[in-house]
């Protein structure tokens, strides 16, 4: 913790800071997840059909006792369609290669948590479990005390696999330790077409944090969308990773919120033709592909954030982000047939349109 609170600073009033986070609105997801597996049993990637159905079977039962989770959802992957499951696995951050084996995997989802959160188990994808919470902005705190409550409920039933050296034990050895994973979704446009980033990732580096794309496997960045999380779950206790998390995501908000401003004094006709170019592309296009589309409301989510534009609506830039990806379109037409590209692409510009535009034309 020595080196994290010298190069970067937390607030004491964890609540000031989320407000000046989340209303700049710069980090915009918190994720918490925790692996873990159970005793005398082989892990997923080991196991037998049987074996995971049995596993599948022998935690959704526990779940169904516990009164806790009578809100839950459970859902059986193995009994869902192509699209429902891509969702899923979308929504939840799965391995694509992992999920794309659905026997014995199962979901349980909890939606309309206080302040827009929800959690999620899901059975038998790396680990035996994963429990997952996701709040909007950075909730880091709520998301982490919200999986630690449904870990607590597990462990009645279970043994969770554990070493005294090497902390729970994994499917991946890069879990080890706390199997505590934290992440973060930042929208960070300015430092993303400065130097800043850069230094932000040899920084984050150091640190023993990440920070990758958010969408296509984390590699590639559309839309000037930063996923950021621990690297580590060895060696350090999950306070150290919280406030270490929490603390990175305060200063790169920071960050961006100052490379904001030095750009609007220096370039302001500069960044008002950006804005108004990508605002008219989103208001006359008949046809968005997704990734267009995420880059120019990025620019114009910027030029909300500035002030430099009042023409269209305020949005949810994350909510949207989803809404108008190909499966979520796809599953909200409720068609039976198959579309084209071209077809989903312009749904995707009339959606858009009517979201931003305070008068469509």
């Amino acid at each position: 913790m020595g080196m994290v609170s010298k190069k970067f600073h937390l607030l004491e009033d964890n609540t000031s800071g989320d407000e000046f986070v989340n209303k700049n609105k710069i980090i915009l997801n918190t994720r918490v997840n925790l692996a873990r597996n159970f005793n005398g049993k082989k892990f997923v990637s080991k196991s037998s059909k049987q074996e995971k159905n049995a596993l599948l079977e022998k935690v959704k039962e526990q779940a169904c006792a516990i009164r806790e989770f009578k809100d839950f959802k459970f859902y059986k992957i193995a009994d869902l369609k192509r699209l429902q499951r891509d969702l899923l696995f979308r929504d939840y951050m799965l391995n694509t290669k992992i999920a794309g084996k659905i026997q014995g995997k199962g979901l349980f989802i909890r939606d309309g948590l206080p302040g827009n959160g929800s959690s999620a188990v899901i059975i038998n994808n790396e680990d035996h479990i994963n429990i997952q919470s996701v709040y909007p902005g950075l909730n880091i705190d709520k998301a982490y005390n919200e999986v630690t409550i449904i870990e607590k409920h597990f462990e009645k039933g279970f043994n969770f696999a554990f070493d005294k050296d090497l902390g729970y034990l994994t499917a991946s050895p890069f879990n080890l330790g706390t199997a505590l994973r934290v992440a973060v979704i930042a929208h960070l446009p300015v430092l993303a077409l400065s130097s800043g980033i850069n230094n932000l990732l040899k920084r984050t580096s150091k640190i023993g944090c990440q920070v990758g794309g958010y969408l296509v496997e984390q590699y590639e960045i559309i839309g000037n969308l930063f996923e950021i999380f621990n690297q580590f779950t060895l060696g350090k206790d999950e306070k150290d990773i919280l406030e270490e998390v929490n603390a990175i995501c305060l200063n790169i908000a920071e960050e961006e919120r100052d490379a904001r401003e030095q750009l609007k004094k220096k370039d302001l006709l500069g960044i008002k033709d950006n804005v108004y170019r990508s605002f008219g592309l989103l208001k006359y296009a008949k046809i968005l592909s997704y990734e267009e589309a995420l880059e120019l409301l990025s620019i114009l989510r910027l030029g909300i954030d500035l002030d430099i534009i009042d023409k269209a609506n305020d949005f949810n830039f994350f909510r949207l982000v989803d809404k108008i990806s190909n499966p979520r379109i796809i599953v909200d037409m409720e068609t039976g047939r198959k579309i084209d590209n071209d077809y989903i692409d312009s749904i995707r510009a009339d959606m858009i349109r009517k979201k931003i535009m305070k008068e469509v034309g």
